[in-house]
């Protein structure tokens, strides 16, 4: 064989391995992002007291009449229906309970929702009027999966009292499709779209109503039939915005959105439907609060020592609750229990019409890198709420600690502050007891014979004549015959004798 011939040979190799290199089917890689919608159909309702006796219902206005736009499971139990008339539901519950329907309240609900989100990841968007977007991609490794993350956000909503339904896809249309069809699959491959959405519904496609009634009456009931027609004919037939809303919707064309921002402030107003009597009974309407709050904390990984909490009356002046924590904290679990612990000692002076929570001072958490002291942190911060806890059933001025003054004279050098707070002086001080006398005791008789003073230099004191309590002292350190430590002093200019004024431990 000639080396022509052996080339050629060569050269056919390469060129029919690398054929087979293009017939082996590559694996599909991930999305670079990934979507999981929060569908909520009912914020509003979901907001209101939870009571399973109680028959609840949202109204609203259409065609000049009044009828149901969404009720609660009591409601739909004693038969009444969505779009039902609210003279017909009446006539079957009198009881009903109703609340107008307001868009510009459910807006604030979902943004409070997204707040509330923005635990789970940075990138968080709003789809008004019923989607919260969250970006998971970024956020798998510190969940360690999307299952456990899934979970925990479905836990967090079933605890504020939402009822959303969830969808995870590479596109947040696909995302808010899922959701409200009801797809628990979650899809992390945008090639997998037009397989998984072909037999669902073209009502679930966020598109006009006259587009999705012309679809009907062209025979288009599915996506995967609407997905055989040319993007030409349904532009020239429904115009460019139902192709692109397609092209969205299987990542061929870009989407971009807009993300929240964070609040430099934590404020939440909750209307109780119902006037409350007694303070048991708004349990579940601050633990809502209190989740929100505690998830607003970590989205800005901070900690507070102190928050507002007002019960509004309707006939009587509001009553604010003033709680202070030991240790910043961001523990919704502790938080809640102080609140409901302060909440159990107070006689509610009028029946609660509303609840208020501000939380505006943040301070960061102390983390130690090292877990070497685990069990002394969680020493230290079960003693910090053991401290929460009394002071929220005994008042925040029952327990205190003492901190040092920037005053030279013993009785003035020291004051009552609260638990956790930090001492205002920086004052060098030289060896002074703990435990001083409320009066100083006069040495006399044998108790002067058998004290001895230790060769020390003696502390002079010799100021206040600005406030009319002027001392000149001299303070000497002194030990009884059974070696007991004494902080003993002479009046400078008199001859009182020797004064103990106090005791080393």
């Amino acid at each position: 064989m000639n080396p022509e011939q052996n080339k050629h040979k060569k050269n056919s190799g390469i060129i029919q391995q690398h054929s087979k290199e293009q017939a082996r089917p590559h694996k599909e890689k991930p999305a670079s992002q990934l979507w999981a919608s929060l569908y909520l159909p009912d914020l509003l309702l979901d907001t209101m007291q939870h009571d399973i006796e109680t028959p609840i219902a949202v109204i609203e206005r259409r065609n000049n009449r009044q009828q149901i736009r969404s009720c609660n499971h009591c409601a739909s139990e004693a038969g009444l229906f969505k779009s039902m008339a609210l003279n017909s539901a009446y006539a079957i519950v009198p009881a009903l309970t109703v609340t107008e329907y307001d868009a510009a309240h459910e807006a604030v609900l979902l943004q409070q929702v997204g707040e509330w989100a923005m635990q789970f990841s940075s990138v968080v968007c709003l789809h008004p009027p019923n989607h919260v977007l969250i970006e998971i991609a970024g956020s798998k490794r510190l969940f360690e999966s999307f299952e456990i993350l899934a979970t925990l956000i479905q836990q967090g909503l079933s605890t504020l009292g939402y009822n959303g339904l969830m969808g995870i896809a590479p596109t947040p249309l696909a995302a808010n499709l899922l959701a409200r069809a009801n797809i628990r699959r979650g899809i992390v491959r945008t090639e997998k779209l037009p397989r998984v959405l072909k037999e669902l519904s073209i009502n679930y496609l966020e598109l006009e109503p006259d587009t999705l009634e012309g679809l009907h009456r062209s025979g288009i009931r599915k996506i995967g039939n609407l997905l055989t027609v040319s993007p030409a004919s349904l532009t020239r037939r429904f115009g460019p915005a139902c192709v692109k809303h397609l092209d969205c919707l299987l990542g061929r064309h870009p989407d971009p959105r807009t993300p929240l921002r964070l609040t430099s402030f934590f404020e939440r107003s909750l209307d109780l439907p119902l006037e409350v009597h007694d303070t048991s009974a708004l349990q579940f309407a601050t633990q809502r609060m209190i989740s929100e709050l505690a998830a607003f904390l970590v989205a800005h990984d901070n900690g507070l020592n102190k928050f507002t909490f007002t019960l509004r009356h309707e006939k009587h002046h509001d009553t604010p609750l003033q709680l202070r924590f030991l240790q910043a904290t961001s523990q919704a679990r502790h938080l809640h229990r102080v609140l409901s612990e302060r909440l159990s000692q107070i006689t509610l002076p009028a029946p609660v019409s509303g609840l208020h929570l501000l939380a505006d001072e943040f301070s960061e958490i102390e983390r130690d890198a090292s877990d070497f002291f685990v069990k002394s942190r969680r020493q230290q911060n079960s003693f910090g709420e053991v401290i929460d806890k009394l002071c929220s059933r005994l008042g925040n001025d029952a327990l205190y600690t003492l901190s040092t003054v920037d005053d030279h004279r013993p009785e003035k050098a020291w004051k009552k502050t609260q638990p956790g707070s930090q001492a205002e002086s920086n004052a060098d001080w030289p060896d002074r007891p703990l435990w001083l006398l409320e009066q100083p005791w006069a040495v006399t008789g044998s108790l002067s014979q058998r004290l001895c003073f230790e060769e020390s230099d003696a502390e002079r004191i010799e100021t206040g004549w600005w406030d009319s309590t002027d001392v000149r002292r001299d303070y000497y350190l002194v030990r009884g015959d059974c070696g007991t430590r004494y902080w003993a002093y002479r009046q400078r200019g008199s001859n009182s004798g020797l004064f103990i004024h106090g005791i080393f431990s």
